[in-house]
């Protein structure tokens, strides 16, 4: 059996942080709908703007961790640390945005952008989840949970981003009658990202051993 090489585990967090960051700002651009997991806070900074897009975000990402804690009846360091890695993402994001603003805007473009994105997101998340480091709130919470009930990471990030579309959905419809940041590709990105991700776990663990220098367990 050939030896896996070793990458570190903080390497594979900042990868992750990027990579994710570009896919969804590539996926945004591409204006066939913004990814599953943001739809819900992008759909409430729309619908009541008395906050901020930043700021609904971070509100979701709260109660996901208030959730997973009341669901498991535990309380880990790395529900804490994963809001600093949130803002490091939140800042790449910005900027990815910025870089693709000026970017073509036409049709034949706006389908790359979106398989581009979509594979960067994919394999992105699966380098955070690999990494076995404290992650964003909504990937340590679909992270977590799926071990805590004893279900594939694949299904319940499945479940997870469809619940987040149906959701937005219900909340646009009933406030102000249509949907808002909702297209195809969110549908989509809903249906195949837990089985994306997975696949690029699977595929990052036959080639890399991760180990952490700086936060060992």
């Amino acid at each position: 059996m050939k030896e896996k090489k070793i990458i570190l585990s903080e390497a594979a967090l900042a990868a992750g942080i990027l990579l994710d960051a570009a896919g969804v700002a590539l996926i945004t651009k591409s204006n066939f709908g913004i990814t599953a997991v943001s739809a819900l806070p992008y759909t409430l900074s729309q619908t009541f703007p008395v906050l901020t897009y930043g700021t609904w975000y971070y509100i979701f990402q709260i109660s996901l961790m208030l959730l997973l804690i009341l669901l498991t009846r535990k309380f880990k360091k790395d529900y804490i640390i994963a809001f600093v890695v949130g803002f490091l993402f939140s800042f790449a994001l910005d900027l990815a945005t910025f870089l693709f603003k000026f970017w073509p805007e036409s049709l034949p473009f706006q389908m790359v952008y979106f398989v581009a994105g979509t594979l960067l997101l994919m394999i992105g998340v699966a380098f955070l989840i690999n990494s076995r480091l404290p992650i964003m709130p909504q990937d340590l919470f679909t992270r977590d949970f799926s071990s805590f009930i004893g279900i594939s990471f694949k299904k319940v990030k499945t479940a997870f981003d469809i619940s987040c579309v149906v959701i937005s959905c219900v909340i646009a419809l009933l406030a102000v009658r249509h949907l808002i940041g909702i297209g195809v590709g969110t549908l989509l990105s809903a249906c195949i990202n837990g089985y994306g991700i997975s696949f690029f776990q699977n595929q990052q663990k036959t080639r890399w051993a991760f180990e952490t220098k700086w936060f060992p367990k």
